[in-house]
């Protein structure tokens, strides 16, 4: 559908180019194995697509967490070989989110290759799942927000972003909520209280290291 139908959309609407990607569930719902080759079936497809369109689609490839040392290699080899402009995840992997040091080698590399790496949502992780399922809460009217908020913030809190400077994190819909918390973070997350290793306010590393994406709030005040 993305050669035939997508273009015939696209040339309807005069949208001249669509940046693909894999979002959820993606590859991180399955076993470590698994989970690397799909990536790199869905990089290879994705990548094939951009060499036949170029002025038409652009390609965020994607990895799995759960083996970081193949997800590194998986990074290399997308920017490298399949020039991909950066890649996605959905959130946490396995209830566990990269500001934990296993996966640093998977930041270090992103920061390397100046890829950036676009945090998509997904539903909250088992240690904050059970207020959210009343309702249908889970999902985008609210939680998707709160997670990905979540898991961005602990970036910045956790000393994460004091060790790899220039990594660029991508977060959508007017930024999950964080620029709106912007004051408060700072108030309660200065690093001067010594709650948290992190160097700078979190202020600090969101306009340094994250970018934001407008996608899904289409309301005037908040823009």
């Amino acid at each position: 559908d993305i050669e035939q139908e997508r273009l015939r959309d696209m040339d309807a609407n005069g949208v001249d180019m669509h940046l693909l990607g894999l979002t959820a569930p993606g590859v991180q719902m399955f076993e470590a194995g698994l989970a690397t080759e799909l990536a790199r079936v869905s990089n290879d497809s994705l990548a094939g697509i951009v060499r036949r369109h170029p002025r038409r689609f652009a390609a965020l490839g994607t990895f799995a967490p759960q083996d970081p040392a193949a997800a590194v290699r998986e990074i290399e080899r997308g920017v490298r070989e399949l020039r991909l402009n950066g890649f996605i995840i959905n959130s946490h992997t396995n209830n566990e989110y990269l500001d934990q040091q296993k996966f640093w080698p998977i930041l270090e590399a992103l920061e390397a290759l100046g890829a950036p790496l676009y945090i998509h949502p997904r539903a909250p992780s088992d240690g904050m799942a059970a207020p959210f399922r009343d309702y249908r809460m889970e999902a985008a009217v609210w939680g998707y927000g709160m997670e990905t908020g979540t898991h961005a913030v602990r970036l910045m809190l956790s000393g994460a972003l004091d060790r790899f400077e220039k990594l660029k994190v991508v977060i959508g819909h007017m930024g999950e909520g964080i620029p709106f918390w912007l004051w408060r973070l700072d108030y309660m997350g200065n690093p001067a209280r010594g709650r948290s290793p992190q160097k700078l306010k979190p202020s600090e590393y969101f306009r340094r290291n994250f970018a934001i994406t407008t996608s899904g709030v289409e309301d005037p005040l908040a823009l």
